[in-house]
């Protein structure tokens, strides 16, 4: 009777009995907040708000998370340290994918395997089992929980939710205007500094954990706003912005005096250009080839003690940027060297722990007992507890050769993918193409001098680039067996 009786209450009861509730929680919140000034609970509205948006409709709520990367501030919570607001969103989103697998809706069987999609299933897997293997299992099962929300928001939500080529230049104003608005905090704090190469160290803090970190995000996105001046017609309001904006994003990276970002820009003309003549595919494996041969002549022996720095000749420029940047050519620049030291400690790990490694995020707790005290520099003792300053290095020292050349694999795949896609697609989907791959190459340059993709104002566009690259391919595939169908 009961039963019956529900069933025949209209829909529109319904919403007003569960807007009634939200209104009860979100009042009663306050009103404890108020009164026993417990001030979390002032979280409790806006989680009322975000549910009710989950409810309705989840994609606005990626957009938001796009919007919150790059304003994000690393928070310490409990033993965790979170990038707030963007990896509670983050967390959400996991809790999405979850709910919607365990429903069934996430994966269809008439949809085809894609590459992409399985190395990064082989990818976790082998996180996964490193993690069982790990010399440090708590810090590799945090690890392998924030690879969890980063896929799950980045990769197989954002899969979902990215369906057209406008979903693509949502996501570019998103990142953008806050971005250009972190850019213009920490270039105005720095102009009141004087630009002084001394203060580029600590002006993007908060927003941004080090000026590497800032440098890195900027460079990586100025693919996005130099291609995405082309979807909008001259001295229109959006192009006007997209140029202001530009050009603020290039100044700031200028006078973050990073030698990794000016290279990284520097080497985008060659690249673009190698992509349009169609040799950079073959460009990809000749230098893979002539990397392995030069690492194999180096260990070869122990060659590479012909880098071992001098020790009292290592030093730091402080404040000066001739210095700094003459020290870097004559190989006596500190941080340069100690990435010979932290390299070095890399290859003793790899060949003592080939199969699974350390286990990931283990590499600070282990790599000293494979130090090799011919490269140490006075600041070997590395009291900001930085890892390799090389991401290829350090997934080799982590999770093994296994775990390594996944990565690698998935990387090379992806990129010469691309590159050979290119050719066959549209103007307006070479755009496309053309801006990611370049964005993820910054991001992969990067990634031979600093470990950034886990960092989520570098990781979160690093996995969203992979997946326009394979959405723009998907399409294409489908385009073109529509074709050969109707020709038929």
């Amino acid at each position: 009777m009961l039963d019956r009786f529900l069933s025949n209450i209209p829909i529109k009861v319904w919403r007003m009995i569960a807007m009634a509730a939200f209104a009860l929680i979100v009042v009663g919140a306050i009103g404890m907040a108020l009164k026993m000034k417990m001030w979390p609970l002032y979280a409790v509205p806006i989680a009322a708000v975000v549910a009710l948006q989950v409810l309705y409709d989840y994609k606005p709520l990626f957009f938001l998370l796009i919007a919150a990367v790059p304003i994000s501030i690393q928070l310490e919570i409990g033993p965790l340290a979170l990038d707030v607001p963007s990896e509670p969103l983050m967390i959400l989103f996991l809790v999405i994918f979850l709910v919607e697998l365990i429903a069934g809706n996430q994966f269809k069987q008439r949809e085809k395997v894609r590459p992409f999609h399985l190395l990064i299933f082989l990818l976790l897997f082998w996180t996964a089992f490193t993690t069982v293997t790990s010399e440090f299992p708590l810090r590799s099962v945090k690890f392998l929980l924030a690879k969890l929300w980063y896929l799950a928001a980045f990769v197989w939500m954002a899969q979902r939710l990215i369906l057209s080529q406008e979903d693509i230049k949502k996501i570019f104003w998103f990142f953008f205007i806050p971005l250009v608005i972190a850019a213009t905090i920490v270039t105005v704090r720095h102009a009141l500094l004087g630009f002084s190469f001394e203060a580029s160290n600590n002006v993007p803090i908060p927003l941004f954990i080090n000026a590497v970190i800032y440098s890195a995000t900027l460079v990586l996105f100025l693919p996005w706003t130099w291609f995405a001046r082309k979807w909008y017609s001259a001295k229109t309001l959006e192009w006007y912005l997209i140029h202001a904006g530009m050009g603020l994003l290039l100044l700031a990276a200028f006078f973050t005096y990073k030698r990794g970002a000016w290279l990284a820009l520097l080497l985008l003309p060659f690249i673009d250009q190698a992509i349009k003549r169609k040799f950079f595919d073959k460009a990809v494996y000749v230098g893979v080839i002539v990397l392995s041969i030069a690492l194999a002549w180096l260990v070869y022996d122990n060659r590479f003690y012909v880098f071992a720095p001098n020790y009292q000749k290592v030093i730091w420029h402080e404040g000066d940027l001739s210095g700094h940047l003459e020290a870097t050519i004559s190989g006596t620049e500190i941080s340069s060297m100690e990435r010979f030291y932290r390299w070095v400690a890399a290859k003793n790990m790899i060949a003592d722990m080939p199969l699974a490694g350390s286990g990931p995020s283990t590499f600070n707790q282990v790599y000293k007992r494979y130090t090799d005290d011919a490269f140490r520099t006075y600041v070997s003792d590395n009291p900001e507890q930085s890892t390799t300053h090389n991401y290829f290095l350090l997934t080799f020292s982590e999770q093994g050769f296994i775990g390594g050349l996944l990565f690698l694999f998935l990387c090379l795949f992806m990129i010469v993918k691309a590159a050979r896609l290119y050719p066959e697609l549209s103007d307006e989907r070479k755009t496309l193409l053309m801006m990611v791959l370049l964005s993820q190459m910054t991001i992969l340059f990067h990634s031979l001098l600093n470990e950034l993709i886990e960092v989520d104002k570098v990781g979160a566009m690093f996995w969203v680039n992979w997946v326009i690259m394979d959405k723009l391919a998907k399409w294409h595939e489908q385009e073109s067996g529509l074709e050969e169908s109707v020709a038929k």
